[in-house]
């Protein structure tokens, strides 16, 4: 594993990981940080970091549950002043909430990526996330829609829970959105932190491109041609438009291997991900949660 850390002045990160907060209101089976006792993080030197980044950055606010942060708002702001772009990783159950939706949209928020990984489905969530929580969940995704957020999902595959999630996430959109663009990101279950599953028990690379070749009714060939992710080419990552005459408005699917055979952690060496250290420096996001793995 090719760990390192840079001074955020040295940076080449397309997005930078920043895990403003530990504290989380839900116990997800698969967490990839479970650690709830390390402090919130410093806020003044967060912002010094995102000052110091030589090209504008996409921020992740992360946990843990970012909105668990009272000052959420105010960060999402002061990111934006000092020239990047905020964007939150969430579970949404805050935002089933409109005025509190409406509060992260003034403040200046465009983009979030929000888990769901059993779309409307409290059994799967019971499950998964320990918390029959679809109601909030959806309300949600319609409360994003409403002030046209760019909605990003995230949705972890476990064989035999929620094989019917990832149809249901794409009816639900097209149907119960009105057609609202966004990224639909599946990936199997991650080896790092607490999981579920052992490798030989998940989804592999190969079955995860015949499955959504099946759903979106694509080729193997069309979809794995679609490597190119945010200007990186990685081994285990795809993102094509389900309408490529039409990519403004359609829906992106996204599909990730989080444990390949041949790595103990997913996308070794990618140059697309940072995350913030300890010592608030940078570092490569996997490599970094790998090397802290239950503590930080």
């Amino acid at each position: 594993m090719n760990y390192y850390e840079v001074e955020p002045e040295k940076s080449t990160f397309g997005s930078v990981v920043a895990d403003i907060t530990h504290k989380c209101n839900m116990e997800c089976a698969n967490c990839y940080i479970p650690n709830r006792e390390v402090p919130d993080m410093d806020i003044d030197k967060f912002y010094d970091v995102v000052s110091r980044l030589p090209k504008r950055t996409d921020i992740r606010l992360m946990g843990g549950e970012a909105t668990m942060r009272k000052d959420l708002p105010q960060v999402i702001s002061k990111v934006r002043q000092l020239g990047h772009r905020p964007t939150l990783c969430t579970n949404g159950l805050k935002l089933g909430n409109l005025n509190y939706t409406k509060t992260l949209w003034e403040a200046g928020l465009r983009s979030l990526t929000i888990s769901l990984n059993g779309a409307d489905d409290d059994d799967v969530y019971e499950i998964m996330d320990e918390l029959r929580c679809a109601e909030r969940k959806i309300k949600a995704l319609h409360n994003l829609a409403k002030f046209n957020f760019f909605i990003n999902v995230n949705c972890i595959l476990q064989k035999g829970v929620n094989d019917h999630v990832p149809e249901r996430l794409l009816e639900i959109f097209k149907k119960d959105l009105n057609n609202h663009p966004g990224v639909l990101r599946f990936r199997d279950v991650g080896q790092l932190g607490r999981y579920t599953l052992e490798k030989e028990q998940n989804h592999t690379w190969d079955e995860l491109i015949t499955w959504f070749a099946k759903i979106t009714g694509k080729t193997e060939d069309y979809i794995r041609s679609w490597d190119n992710v945010e200007g990186y080419r990685e081994r285990y990552n795809v993102l094509f438009p389900l309408d490529p005459n039409n990519k403004r408005k359609t829906q992106w699917i996204k599909i990730t291997n989080w444990s390949p055979e041949d790595s103990d952690i997913p996308d070794p060496d990618s140059k697309r991900r940072g995350r913030i250290t300890q010592d608030f420096k940078i570092a490569p996001f996997f490599e970094h949660v790998a090397m802290n793995e239950f503590g930080y």
